[in-house]
């Protein structure tokens, strides 16, 4: 009986050191340990229940979709225009091509798929669609109209024109028809004309956007006016110029190729030519001409900027990164972009101390965005590990912004990294407070916990990150470290 005494009496003081010595681990003071305390402390050491929150690759069944509901015509044609005026251009296109299937001998579906090509800058398409549209309904005017335009952006400007003069005569007039001719006539180089109609588009235009533009393109006539002994070929780069800020870009490289071929030594039409080309998404031709325009005057910024983007588009980094310092010693306005780009791209070619600094410059140039101050604390904490110029950039953003909860999420998370974590806890549950569904403190107080061995609240902070941001980089992030902390 003694021997039995003894071994219970053993196993007792064992529980007792080792509940002592959980209470410590955790830092809870032998006073605060409540029956719950302790069981939650000895409930950490017990195989953790697995909670899969991130994608896992193995042993995955499939995803079986639900059959689509059975959706009527006018179903589909709701749904589609839902997704047009958003922006949603794929999704349109295909519950255009639905409803079409619906109703084979409707020309609605038709122009809807029409605009969206359009849009999309797919003009065969578009062209297609506009083909079927006429065969339903002959007289369809706005369908001719579009037929012009796309006929427009595939260059073919004959037949564009040809479309616009049979268009029917519309009462009141149609500011669009007059607008359109009068691109068409300085493209053709017949200016007087090409005034008269722009001018005639004017007063008809009810559309903001088109009265714009039509006072852009008539601008650059005004311009010419006011040049004593101008060359013509000056009006033609003017015009060109107005052309690509109102969006029609096939019209200005038509226009510049005649000018070039009249006068190669031309630095503003090539830089014109050249922008025309970038917008088009053409880069290697786009890089021609900037490249031309660089030999005619290698120190003009504009054109240096030019070439940082256009080499920033094809993938050359380290050209870029080049031309985009040119464009800066060369006193390129606005600075602010470039460094923007500076920045993205040493952070690409993983030269962080010229990535933060960049990044700071853009902070001193413009600071009235609070996420412009993420980069620079991410990159001296995960990169450069110097985790006192973090809290440094997050002060400033807290005395910026001190209602904004990521501003005492930064600073939170920048304290974790000097080590004051009491500081840090109580930054980061203010951001909490202002925001709760900012999913960033979450996160960071969960790395936080994970420091201070607090396995559990550690975990709960994590999935709670997770569920505030799903499909993002915090939710990502806050998934792994949750089945990496579940598998310690």
């Amino acid at each position: 009986m003694r021997k039995f005494f003894a071994i219970v009496s053993a196993v007792v003081l064992a529980i007792v050191l080792s509940t002592l010595a959980l209470l410590i681990q955790n830092d809870v003071k032998l006073a605060d340990a409540t029956p719950k305390i302790v069981y939650n402390v000895w409930r950490n050491l017990l195989p953790a229940k697995t909670i899969v929150i991130a994608p896992v690759k193995e042993d995955v069944k499939p995803v079986i979709a639900e059959p689509e509901p059975n959706l009527s015509y006018e179903d589909r044609m709701t749904k589609g225009r839902y997704y047009f005026d958003r922006g949603f251009l794929t999704f349109a296109s295909n519950e255009f091509v639905k409803a079409a299937n619906l109703s084979p001998t409707s020309a609605d579906p038709y122009l809807m798929l029409l605009r969206t090509n359009y849009e999309l800058g797919d003009y065969t398409k578009a062209m297609k669609n506009a083909e079927i549209v006429l065969d339903l309904e002959p007289n369809q005017y706005d369908t001719r109209l579009e037929l012009a335009k796309i006929n427009i952006k595939l260059s073919d400007f004959e037949t564009a024109t040809s479309l616009i003069d049979q268009l029917p005569v519309q009462s009141p007039p149609d500011a669009r028809v007059d607008y359109y001719r009068g691109l068409l006539q300085v493209v053709n180089r017949t200016d007087d004309l090409a005034r008269k109609s722009l001018k005639k588009a004017l007063l008809e235009s009810e559309d903001d956007g088109l009265t714009e533009d039509t006072k852009t393109m008539l601008a650059a006539y005004t311009e010419f006016d006011f040049a004593q002994a101008a060359d013509a070929l000056f009006l033609q780069e003017l015009l060109a110029k107005g052309l690509n800020k109102v969006g029609e870009f096939e019209m200005s490289i038509h226009l510049l190729k005649g000018v070039l071929q009249e006068r190669s030594d031309l630095r503003d039409a090539w830089i014109l030519f050249g922008f025309a080309y970038l917008n088009l998404e053409k880069y290697s031709f786009a890089l021609t001409a900037f490249e031309k325009a660089y030999e005619l005057d290698s120190e003009w910024p504009v054109t240096q900027y030019f070439l940082g983007l256009t080499h920033k588009e094809l993938g050359n980094k380290s050209d870029a990164i080049v031309y985009f310092n040119y464009a800066l010693s060369n006193q390129f306005e606005p600075k602010l972009v470039l460094y923007q780009n500076l920045a993205d791209l040493y952070l690409e070619t993983q030269d962080y101390e010229k990535a933060v600094a960049a990044y700071e410059e853009i902070l001193h140039i413009n600071d009235d965005d609070i996420n412009a101050f993420v980069r620079p604390i991410w990159i001296y904490l995960d990169f450069l590990h110097r985790p006192k110029e973090a809290v440094r950039v997050a002060e400033v953003a807290n005395a910026l912004f001190p209602e904004s909860a990521m501003s005492f999420n930064l600073l939170g998370w920048s304290q974790i990294g000097t080590g004051e974590e009491l500081l840090a806890e109580q930054n980061l549950k203010k951001a909490m407070e202002l925001d709760p569904n900012l999913p960033a403190p979450y996160l960071n107080l969960g790395t936080l916990y994970e420091e201070q061995k607090k396995f559990e609240v550690a975990l709960q902070m994590y999935q709670k990150a997770y569920e505030l941001d799903q499909n993002g980089s915090i939710g990502t992030t806050a998934a792994q470290k949750y089945n990496d902390l579940l598998a310690k």
